[in-house]
């Protein structure tokens, strides 16, 4: 195989590893520039029957989609590519360049436990987005973390196990799919029985940070099991190491071998680490990317039977569940005007005289004296464009070109006036003829840029702004206008790369760290967006959207008190900001001040009465305050300022099912359904009403309803919730 040519672009360059059925190689992609490497993973079926090909073949197309959906997330593999070839199924990814987390676990050379606290943070917060797309890991152990050469963060790799998410292990025991997995060190006891859930991935993370913490070699953490009957499968492992006893609990819980009494989500686990790094002083600002996802349709089935104080994270993955679709986590989010940077007239050639008025009136007396001047007129037009007379510049570079057809100066700066006009096309024309004078002149470029750029032509923009960064590559404002041209256009990883260029120039450029932090955001890479803000803030102390838009990171990273701290420094900068108490109300909920939650909502309706979010959110503080009429009102609210709201209709569905308003509930529920036919939950929620209400049949239909849509979404776990209640309706 090494040698050989795939799919026509795929060259093999080694082989990395095989097994039975599947090779991994390292390839070269012949298609683009320098040969980039990558890898390819083949997947041969165990035989030639038809029957077996049609089932890997649809495994393949389903493992594949999954890659594509996690690979959005910069701390794992991109999805490049996947096909067939002669019977066999490819799948071609993102190479990671560097070091594996099993060459840092040196026997006998244990880490600290700074760098063990760094490490689960880290990797808690990329399964954290893992899980919340309804993915279970299952292979996690030290060969599958990779240090990233590139930036010193860490990778996680290899989910070739990869399993869609159930909320509890199945009945059905599967010897097969165990056998296959193997004895290991890092896989629970549910997992060898072949049933692993969400925590079965927090147990291999927690195997690791003991063995980190011990220096002792995984397959002799086993020996440390503790011979007590009455403590089967927990580990003796706290005298083999120098550790806190908060972080020694939290270890201890992560490690529980009854997966009940283990922690269920990676957010719980960083809520605690959080709590301990609060007081430790563990909690600056890591060096590694953490991210989280928020995935509404993988977990609003769950809103319908759980109290509001489980809707925390759900609050604004569901109710925000439209914004996160955009690419909104937690939080609303700072949206900076998608607008390049303008460089002022005076910036280019202006009067020397910075008295623009006095300069006008000797501009004038000049003209009276030679009317023929045209860089008189040009100048002119500068002082009357910096005092804001748009009409009057724009007349004054007409006449200078009437009179020098080939003054690029007035083309390039009567461009800008259209362009302060909205008068794009007619700023481009003059662009246009600018670079024909002068096709050189990278403010040219920079100027035609931008309006393109506010004509939503990316790809106009993108080629302007790599024009000026060919005529000089030190210019870190144009790596961040095409930053902001890719980042618009939807190349996320390409926004991320001209940022970062442009820091590297400009270390102390505050908007290219803000700018990185919103992609970093949108990619839900909310640990590093929290890094960029931050030194944003450092660059600029005064940066309110900075403050507001690190909240948000904060929230999402469960960090409630410095996110309401955070939105608190943005109100003193700017007192009316909505988005600063809308996020605060959420940070209060959080920490389950409702009071506070609510009156923080109230002052973001009141500065914004369309909000239809703070509605809902304000709704679900005073349910949890139990003040339900007042969060029905709230929801109702909401959905007048919002009609198309199916989750605002869901939530109040479950306060009208609360005070046994069951028909009330229903017809929400239908309506969430009408507006929104593939919301699963408001069928499981309707299902569940009417089964209540002695509605077997109706009752069962959306159970039903809600099983398919569960297993065409992909999501086993609300399927599998669906069908225990169809079976018990059936019993």
């Amino acid at each position: 195989m090494i040698g050989q040519l795939l799919d026509r672009r795929y060259r093999l360059i080694k082989l990395l590893g095989s097994n039975t059925f599947r090779q991994t190689y390292l390839a070269a992609d012949t298609h683009r520039p320098g040969y980039p490497q990558c890898v390819v993973k083949q997947l041969r079926p165990p035989n030639n029957h038809p029957r077996t090909f049609n089932i890997i073949q649809l495994l393949f197309k389903k493992k594949a989609e999954i890659l594509e959906k996690l690979g959005k997330h910069d701390q794992i593999p991109q999805l490049l590519a996947f096909f067939e070839e002669n019977k066999d199924f490819y799948i071609v990814e993102e190479f990671i360049a560097g070091q594996s987390l099993a060459d840092e676990l040196v026997v006998g050379v244990p880490l600290s436990e700074d760098q063990v606290f760094r490490l689960l943070q880290e990797i808690l917060v990329i399964l954290v987005f893992v899980h919340h797309q309804g993915v279970i890991h299952r292979d996690i152990h030290p060969e599958n973390i990779i240090r990233r050469q590139l930036d010193g963060r860490l990778v996680l790799i290899n989910f070739e196990a990869i399993q869609e998410s159930t909320s509890q292990p199945s009945n059905s025991q599967s010897g097969q799919l165990a056998s296959s997995l193997g004895d290991s060190p890092y896989k629970p006891i549910e997992q060898l029985q072949g049933n692993p859930v969400y925590n079965s991935d927090i147990y291999a993370l927690g195997i690791i940070s003991i063995q980190a913490l011990t220096g002792l070699p995984a397959e002799d953490l086993t020996k440390l099991q503790n011979s007590d009957p009455s403590h089967v499968g927990e580990l003796l492992w706290r005298h083999r190491t120098q550790v806190s006893q908060e972080l020694a609990d939290i270890l201890d819980k992560m490690i529980v071998s009854d997966w009940r009494y283990r922690y269920q989500t990676a957010i719980e686990v960083l809520t605690d680490l959080n709590h301990i790094g609060n007081t430790s002083g563990n909690s600056q600002p890591l060096q590694m990317l953490v991210t989280l996802e928020q995935n509404d349709s993988k977990r609003r089935h769950r809103l319908w039977e759980t109290g509001f104080r489980q809707k925390l994270l759900l609050i604004v993955a569901a109710l925000a569940a439209l914004m996160a679709i955009a690419g909104l986590g937690l939080g609303f989010h700072r949206q900076a005007q998608q607008k390049a940077s303008n460089l002022k007239i005076s910036e280019l050639e202006n009067a020397s005289d910075t008295d623009h008025l006095g300069a006008i009136q000797s501009y004038n007396q000049a003209i009276q004296l030679n009317p023929n001047n045209a860089e008189v007129y040009y100048k002119r037009g500068n002082s009357n464009y910096d005092l804001g007379n748009l009409e009057e510049a724009k007349a004054d570079y007409t006449q200078a070109i009437r009179l020098d057809s080939k003054h690029a100066k007035a083309y390039q700066n009567r461009g800008l006036v259209y362009s302060d006009l909205t008068d794009y096309r007619a700023a481009i024309d003059d662009y246009n003829q600018a670079i024909l004078l002068k096709p050189n002149d990278a403010a040219a470029y920079e100027k035609r840029g931008q309006a393109y750029f506010n004509l939503n032509d990316y790809k106009a923009a993108i080629e302007d702004y790599t024009q000026v960064i060919r005529l000089n590559n030190q210019d870190a404002v144009a790596y961040i206008n095409r930053g902001l041209a890719r980042s618009a256009a939807g190349d996320k990883q390409g926004a991320l790369a001209d940022y970062t260029q442009a820091i590297r120039i400009d270390p102390d450029s505050g908007d290219a760290f803000y700018s990185r932090g919103r992609v970093r955001f949108y990619l839900a890479d909310y640990q590093g967006a929290m890094e960029d803000y931050t030194d944003a803030i450092r660059v600029n102390p005064k940066f309110a959207d900075a403050y507001i838009n690190r909240c948000s990171a904060l929230l999402n990273l469960g960090q409630y008190q410095k996110a309401a701290a955070d939105c608190t420094q943005a109100l003193k900068f700017t007192p009316n900001d909505a988005i600063a108490y809308g996020n605060r109300c959420i940070a209060y909920f959080n920490l389950r001040d409702y009071q506070k939650a609510i009156e923080d909502c109230t002052q973001a309706i009141g500065l914004d009465s369309n909000n239809s979010k703070a509605y809902s959110n304000r709704g679900l503080a005073r349910a949890a305050a139990n003040d339900k009429s007042g969060a029905i009102d709230d929801f109702t609210k909401a959905i007048r300022t919002d009609p198309s709201d199916a989750v605002a209709y869901s939530n109040r569905a479950e306060v009208h099912s609360d005070l046994g308003n069951y028909s009330s509930a229903i017809e929400d529920y239908t309506q969430a359904i009408r507006l929104k036919q593939d919301h699963n939950g408001a069928y499981y929620g309707r299902g569940l009403i009417r089964a209540r209400m002695g509605d077997k049949q109706g009752a069962i239909e959306d159970f039903q309803k809600s099983a398919k849509l569960c297993i065409d979404q992909g999501n086993t776990g609300c399927y599998n919730d669906a069908q225990y209640q169809i079976k018990k309706l059936q019993s």
